[in-house]
């Protein structure tokens, strides 16, 4: 075997693997931080169970729609442009939440908050694309969605350790500060894109058609909806955990129901690897395993009598729920034939939708039928994407065969 050349050296990409997990992990702890305030915004405010969800869906689904247009953006203005603005008037809105004091105020803070940080991971998706070798390209997204899982992560341990100790204003003053402080880190620090070629116009028409034409191509459409049912699972779950935890029979403090995402830097291992092993069996097969592993962590946590063993059935699903967005998200981003920016924003607007559609519909199915139901409609969705999954990998085979036939 020949020696990898030398641009395929992880070594040679250290600036990009120090700054872009960094600024995912600000991106997401910000956003995400207020997942684990739901309880505590329940009773500050006054919110019923079943409608304490909209502030997450109203900030997940404000981050979808602006996937349409921040793909096209990053794809006229530059790639690190992009990045650096999302991220700091992402702080911005942030601090301007600790100045709330009605609820439909917060809900559009945090609305707007969707909006301007979601250029970060179409641009990110799209650079390491441009500018890593294809070799590392999939590995170097792994370690991006670590820095996801690890925001994610922090951003709810912090939250909840903080929220029975200071006040919401705090909390929010933290994460603002945490998002402007890595947008200045970003700027100086992210080498400038050497093979970024801006589009000639930013035509909304153009964008749109495109956009079409992409949901057109059954590999990537199918690709989307797996995306939708990835992410509004894994909401569905998070958004309803703490409450669950806290009652009988569990009666954990919420302290200590703050500490499972800490399972969630299982992924600096585990999509790195995926990665590797996508490239060996194929993307979807590993895809298809993910999703399983995913259903088999919703069962145990249906059948679970005892806290371990529940939250064994959750760090299984949360681990195999970043691991498979980091395979389909470096998919799409390679098999996208054209327009590789807006693509990647698009399988976000859908994988984002999920997180604002099914996290608030679940929402209705735990006020009604608790835990089990809304397991069981998450066990319903995932199966759904494992259908799929099994649907594109025949398609990939019937394609690669029809090509060696035309080759003979």
């Amino acid at each position: 075997m020949k020696p990898a050349p030398d641009n395929a050296k992880l070594r040679n990409y250290l600036p990009i693997l120090l700054t872009l997990p960094l600024a995912g992990l600000a991106e997401l702890a910000s956003l995400y931080s207020i997942q684990a305030l739901l309880p505590k915004l329940a009773e500050v405010y006054h919110i019923p169970l079943n409608q304490v969800g909209l502030i997450l869906s109203a900030e997940v689904g404000c981050l979808a729609l602006a996937m349409l247009f921040t793909g096209s953006l990053s794809d006229r203005y530059g790639r690190k442009q992009t990045i650096v603005v999302s991220l700091l008037l992402g702080g911005i809105l942030t601090l301007l939440c600790a100045t709330v004091s009605v609820w439909p105020q917060l809900v559009l803070y945090r609305a707007l908050l969707g909006l301007a940080v979601s250029g970060i991971t179409a641009a990110v998706t799209v650079y390491i694309c441009e500018e890593v070798s294809p070799v590392l390209a999939g590995v170097i997204t792994g370690y991006f969605i670590f820095g996801n899982s690890l925001g994610s992560m922090s951003g709810r341990v912090i939250a909840t350790l903080m929220m029975e100790h200071v006040s919401l204003d705090l909390i929010f003053i933290l994460f603002g500060g945490l998002l402007i402080f890595m947008a200045a880190y970003v700027f100086y620090f992210l080498p400038a894109s050497k093979n970024f070629v801006p589009s000639a116009t930013l035509n909304l028409t153009q964008m749109f058609k495109g956009g079409i034409e992409h949901f057109k191509n059954k590999k990537i459409s199918l690709a989307y909806v797996i995306g939708f049912i990835l992410f509004g699972s894994f909401t569905s779950i998070f958004n309803f955990i703490a409450f669950y935890l806290h009652r009988e029979p569990f009666n954990l403090p919420f302290s200590q129901i703050g500490l499972i995402p800490i399972s969630f830097a299982l992924t600096f291992f585990s999509a790195p690897t995926a990665a590797r092993c996508a490239v060996r069996f194929g993307a979807m097969n590993m895809l298809s395993m993910l999703l399983l592993a995913m259903i088999a962590g919703a069962a145990i946590s249906i059948i679970a009598s005892t806290v371990p063993v529940f939250i064994f059935g959750v760090i299984l699903l949360s681990v195999a729920f970043f691991t498979s967005h980091s395979v389909i998200l470096s998919w799409v981003s390679s098999n996208a034939p054209h327009a590789k920016g807006q693509a990647t924003a698009f399988y976000l607007f859908c994988y984002y939708a999920g997180g604002a559609v099914l996290g608030y519909f679940n929402g209705f199915v735990f006020a009604k039928a608790g835990w089990y139901g809304m397991a069981l409609s998450v066990m319903t969705g995932l199966a759904v994407g494992l259908l799929l999954s099994r649907v594109l990998q025949a398609q990939l085979h019937k394609q690669g065969t029809l090509a060696m036939v035309k080759e003979v």
